[in-house]
């Protein structure tokens, strides 16, 4: 007896979003939500699911996000696992600024180029009316 049956393969599954890390934004805590209101944030549901989007309002219980797609979406406290901020990396084509050393006392100078402690030398521009006096 010869049978043609073929395994069926599983359902393709949608490819799972990248998980925000710290590297990308910053978590925040819901009571401090409200300080981004109306800048882009990432809610991460207790439901697994990612939603994100510019936030418009937060209250006690809720959160209501204008989804990147456009639509209004509310988030009820309770089903927020957490929420982050996203934060730009650093530029790589910026290099960072080295801070200067701190100078020594004795490699301070004053503004006339002398060392500190030298004695003043005579003016030789030919005024000696200060002296005469």
């Amino acid at each position: 007896m010869c049978t043609n049956a073929v395994a069926a393969a599983p359902p393709a599954q949608p490819a799972a979003k990248p998980r925000a890390s710290s590297e990308q934004g910053q978590e925040v805590a819901y009571a401090d939500i409200g300080k981004y209101i109306g800048k882009r944030i990432i809610v991460h549901t207790k439901l697994n699911t990612t939603r994100s989007g510019v936030l418009l309002r937060q209250s006690a219980t809720e959160i209501d996000l204008k989804l990147d797609g456009g639509a209004e979406l509310t988030v009820t406290a309770d089903s927020i696992k957490h929420m982050v901020v996203p934060v730009a990396p650093p530029d790589p084509l910026l290099k960072p600024v080295d801070k200067p050393a701190a100078a020594k006392a004795s490699d301070v100078k004053p503004a006339d180029g002398k060392p500190a402690g030298s004695k003043p030398t005579e003016s030789k521009t030919g005024d000696d009316s200060a002296k005469k006096k």
